[in-house]
């Protein structure tokens, strides 16, 4: 849905909060990026988008193992933002690394 102008908006077809979409990119070890081809929303974040150094839990998790051990799931850690906002102005990538949760951040997989 779009939002109706109202005076003092600058962009006609600004798109909602509930229209943006996330798409994860891995960087791996070498450096490239490799498309995770998962999209969220910003719901999915609580209604925000995750900054550089933010770091998401992720929610995939093999079937048949149990999600709340830390080896059995990943964290996220958010290293780049790209916009692209004159083709795609309502498409935001995240460029994340991957590693499992231990010490302090694996108490985060418990939580439920």
């Amino acid at each position: 849905m779009i939002q109706q102008p109202t005076i003092g908006d600058s962009c006609v077809n600004k798109p909602t909060t509930d229209e943006i979409t996330v798409r994860l990119y891995k960087q791996m070890e070498d450096g490239k990026w490799e498309d995770f081809q998962q999209d969220y929303g910003l719901e999915d974040f609580a209604g925000f988008l995750p900054a550089v150094g933010d770091m998401i839990l992720e929610p995939g998790v093999l079937q048949g193992l149990d999600r709340y051990k830390a080896e059995n799931r990943k964290m996220l850690t958010v290293v780049q933002r790209i916009f692209n906002p004159r083709d795609l102005p309502n498409y935001v990538v995240l460029v994340v690394t991957e590693h499992t949760p231990e010490g302090r951040e694996a108490t985060a997989v418990s939580i439920r």
